[in-house]
Order: C-alpha cells, then structure tokens, then sequence
C-alpha cells in the first residue's frame, strides 16, 4: 500500500472520529420513558375471584 493511500485513509478515519465528538452531550441522569422500567402495582386475579 502506497504512503499516499495510507495517509488519505488515516486522514479520512481523523476527520471522522472529530466530526462524531461534535455532538451534543448525552444526560446520563435523564429519565428513561422505557414501560418495562415503570413499576406499577401487580393485579391479583385471584383476590378478586374470592
């Protein structure tokens, strides 16, 4: 492999890598609207039957 190509490549994978750091911030303490976190009270079926 030519210098040239490796360097274009390396060059290429740089620009990349510092163009994906620009984004905004992830809030690590943000909440979550996941329904298999919420916890919600469990229904008995068979208290109601009795």
């Amino acid at each position: 492999m030519s210098k040239k190509l490796l360097y274009t490549v390396l060059a290429g994978a740089l620009s990349i890598s510092v163009l994906a750091a620009c984004g905004e911030p992830v809030d690590e303490n943000a909440p979550v609207d996941d329904p298999a976190t919420i916890d919600e009270p469990v229904e008995d079926d068979e208290a109601d039957a009795e």
